[in-house]
């Protein structure tokens, strides 16, 4: 598929159930397969159409004749969740179809979830503090097991502005019967945040709270489940800065 044909449809602003099942099916699903790193959909619906939940989802979907019932060609996503209370947003997924990988499908979709961002369209009219991500740490996860090779992801990211929080970060359990994953990085996406102030571990802090709660934990400052990150958190506030470069050259 050229890459200048390609269209780009918000399920989160025009909801459409056969577009989200065949996205979820061709992309997603290739994409993610360790169940406890994913979501279902069924989950997703009533947030999609609900504008004013928390928190509030955009999911881009990228092919073309997207607008045609039983010809679509999906060939990347990227679902991002805004949070209200910190006014942070998390990337929580982006994938491309194996046939549209190397093609700079992932700058097109983080370049259309900018302009989104930069309208105010998706977080309410408020400004965005801060743009988030998780990504594998190559050093916990073998390239056999990974749809992508960390190391390939992890320069991805960087080329996209992705900076690491040095924290010791977990993954909170994504559903019911599902296990925290560890293995992960959060990141940052600077850029995508150029009207917010220098990131600081309190920001940080301030979204993994809210997150965390979203997802099941009343208390997660006292959870003994996240004790090892907001401890780190905490070391983390006493430095200058809270962003490293991603380290690609593994």
């Amino acid at each position: 598929t050229a890459m200048n044909t390609l269209e780009f449809h918000d399920l989160g602003e025009d909801f459409d159930a056969g577009l989200l099942e065949q996205a979820y099916r061709d992309v997603y699903l290739p994409a993610f397969p360790l169940r406890d790193e994913q979501e279902d959909p069924t989950i997703w619906t009533p947030r999609l159409l609900n504008p004013e939940g928390n928190p509030r989802l955009c999911f881009l979907v990228a092919g073309t004749r997207l607008d045609t019932p039983g010809a679509h060609a999906v060939r990347g996503l990227l679902v991002a969740e805004y949070y209200a209370a910190s006014q942070c947003v998390l990337i929580s997924y982006v994938a491309t179809h194996p046939d549209a990988r190397g093609q700079g499908l992932a700058r097109r979709l983080f370049d259309v979830l900018g302009r989104r961002l930069d309208s105010g369209r998706f977080s309410r009219g408020q400004p965005v503090q801060a743009v988030f991500a998780e990504i594998h740490d190559p050093a916990q996860n073998d390239p056999d097991g990974d749809v992508l090779d960390p190391h390939t992801r992890l320069r991805i990211m960087a080329k996209l502005g992705g900076l690491r929080i040095p924290i010791d970060y977990l993954q909170p359990p994504l559903g019911p019967g599902q296990q925290a994953a560890s293995g992960l990085w959060l990141i940052a996406f600077p850029a995508m945040a150029h009207r917010a102030p220098p990131l600081t571990a309190a920001r940080v802090r301030r979204f993994l709270v809210e997150f965390y709660r979203e997802l099941g934990s009343s208390t997660p400052e006292t959870d003994p489940l996240y004790a090892a990150t907001f401890a780190s958190l905490d070391a983390l506030a006493r430095h200058d800065t809270v962003l490293d470069p991603l380290d690609v050259a593994a």
